[in-house]
């Protein structure tokens, strides 16, 4: 066996668990050694080391993961790959990265032979064609020809499963012109929507999963989609058909609980977080502000979803406290001030001193700005500490940029100026609010991030397409509001330019084109981030990817962010709602002594 993932005991290998009550205290809880984790004060055991030293002692054989690589034996990649699968969803992957990369370099090796126990199978190669490539990985999609057509594949109606599979695999296309990945997504998607339909998966909570995925498949932000994954979750299911014939009389209700108490304690963190963003939000008297949108639970939602990590407590309170802080003004500008109100606080960020009362010329300006001012100097000395140098001008001048593309939008609007899709596109980006968002959070994930880094092409190309999807995807779903208010949206502006040109295309035509744009931006993103040998490491990267998933869960089917209503479900479960253990171990109670 590989230093990889020794799979003897979890899920998808060849023996069962063994009665582990006592080896695996389902009682016990994952440490979380990070700063910010000790900050928020979570009450974790201290008996929760040796549970991961557990842990990673059945999944790699020893305790000490310095192993010698011996010589992986193909016929357990597939299972490999499921147990991969199944720890990314349950969200406990990261405790187990350095034994995850050592599978996935073996499979890559396997896959560059075409290895007969890797390609003989359809899931398991559309498994491991999604696994690598997301992990930035060069694997060619030419490998899923044979499964691009229907009529291709032997399926019953029945294989649900492998269908989801091979759809999850179309989904990592990052090419426009890739037609294998398109091909396989058009009818793996029409055949799943068919069983859902026609209700004919018998497993319930197969159906519920194949909802999920349809549903909004670049939507699904990391934390919700681990709360579903572990609501959903079936001990007794797997994946590759392989894997149930060899191993059909295992047991991973270690697994399920542990990864339901390091949930349990995320929840408790973000509840912490939640308090400490209220009282900032109060302390910059935001609340006594009589317009505009409170989006402080819908911040903290945004952030714990896409920043599950613990350690990343402190980049998810400086993007929060920007989202709304943006929020605030762009509501600012758009109704809640007058327009020289709106100018002069672009002014004050521009001169960066705070001033007498009376200098404001309105309570709202004043504070505005000072909440502004008082949080990027507070942040700025906590990423000195980070960075090892100072970042202040840096988050001033995103402050300048976002700012002076509100007053554009605000000039364009009242002076009626007439603007192209272009020109609207090369600045509306930025207004957005991702670009500062990100950046003000990156301060924090313990990666030094030099000038160079931050002013290089490729950071701008990461900000512009992330801030594109989720522009274009807004625009989308406020395109009757912001034609009822006579203000500029894309929709709008392709109508505007078709007719212009003599064209006659329906405004769900225009929307359809736009949406078209959003998913153009969204595989520029994804080539980006899976790409190896970037500026960028790819922990930063990933969190403009993160970003994109809440522009298509945001706006899939309305404005969830002015009127949540999914959100509040999805909140309530993430935030609010801890996860019950008694069931699962009173079921492996029963498991273990029989």
């Amino acid at each position: 066996m590989s230093a990889g993932l020794n799979l003897k005991v979890i899920q998808f290998s060849g023996h069962r668990f063994q009665s582990t009550r006592e080896t695996f205290p389902a009682r016990s809880f994952p440490m979380i050694t990070s700063k910010s984790a000790i900050t928020v004060k979570c009450s974790l055991k201290t008996a929760s080391t040796d549970l991961i030293g557990k842990i990673r002692e059945k999944v790699i054989g020893k305790a000490d993961t310095s192993l010698v690589v011996q010589t992986v034996d193909p016929v357990d990649i597939p299972s490999n790959l499921c147990m991969i699968d199944t720890l990314e969803r349950l969200g406990v992957d990261r405790y187990f990265r350095s034994e995850i990369d050592s599978v996935l370099e073996d499979t890559y090796r396997l896959w560059q032979q075409k290895e007969e126990d890797i390609f003989t199978n359809v899931a398991g190669r559309a498994m491991a064609f999604r696994l690598l490539r997301v992990k930035g990985y060069q694997v060619s999609s030419d490998e899923m020809i044979p499964y691009a057509e229907e009529e291709h594949v032997s399926l019953q109606k029945s294989d649900v499963s492998t269908v989801l599979e091979l759809y999850r695999a179309s989904q990592a296309r990052i090419d426009e012109e890739d037609s294998t990945l398109e091909k396989l997504y058009i009818w793996t998607s029409n055949f799943l929507k068919q069983q859902l339909l026609t209700e004919t998966i018998p497993d319930q909570k197969l159906h519920k999963q194949v909802e999920f995925y349809l549903k909004n498949y670049h939507g699904i932000l990391d934390r919700a989609g681990v709360r579903q994954s572990l609501d959903l979750y079936d001990i007794n299911h797997y994946q590759i058909p392989q894997v149930v014939d060899r191993f059909p009389n295992m047991s991973n209700a270690d697994l399920l609980v542990f990864s339901r108490q390091d949930f349990n304690i995320c929840q408790v963190q973000h509840q912490k977080e939640l308090e400490q963003l209220q009282r900032w939000y109060a302390e910059c008297k935001l609340d006594t502000l009589n317009y505009g949108r409170d989006v402080v639970r819908v911040a903290n939602f945004l952030t714990s979803a896409i920043f599950g990590e613990p350690e990343f407590s402190d980049a998810r309170m400086a993007f929060a406290k920007h989202i709304i802080l943006v929020t605030r003004i762009d509501d600012f500008f758009d109704y809640g001030g007058s327009k020289e109100e709106s100018y002069k606080i672009l002014d004050l960020v521009k001169e960066w001193t705070e001033k007498p009362a009376e200098e404001y010329g309105s309570k709202e300006v004043e504070i505005l700005f000072t909440a502004v001012y008082n949080t990027v100097n507070d942040l700025a000395e906590m990423a000195y500490i980070e960075q090892g140098r100072s970042v202040k001008p840096l988050l001033i001048k995103l402050w300048v940029e976002i700012l002076t593309s509100f007053k554009k939008e605000l000039d364009s609007w009242t002076d009626d100026t007439a603007l192209t899709l272009d020109e609207y596109l090369s600045s509306s980006w930025v207004s957005i609010g991702c670009r500062i968002c990100i950046l003000n959070s990156l301060q924090f994930l313990g990666i030094q991030l030099s000038e160079e880094m931050l002013s290089s092409e490729e950071c701008m190309d990461l900000c512009r397409h992330v801030s594109s999807v989720d522009r274009l995807l807004n625009d989308v779903q406020t395109f009757e509001k912001e034609r009822n208010e006579n203000t500029i949206n894309s929709v709008g502006l392709q109508l505007a330019a078709a007719h212009r040109e003599g064209r006659v295309i329906t405004e769900e035509e225009a929307m359809s084109k736009i949406k078209d744009m959003a998913g153009y931006h969204r595989r520029k993103l994804m080539q980006i981030v899976y790409k190896e040998g970037t500026i960028f490491p790819r922990k930063c990267k990933d969190i403009f990817l993160r970003v994109c998933r809440i522009g298509y869960y945001l706006y899939a089917s309305g404005d969830e962010f002015t009127s949540p209503q999914q959100m509040m479900k999805d909140m309530k479960s993430l935030v609010y709602e801890p996860l019950t253990l008694n069931t699962i171990e009173a079921n492996y109670n029963i498991s273990s002594k029989n």
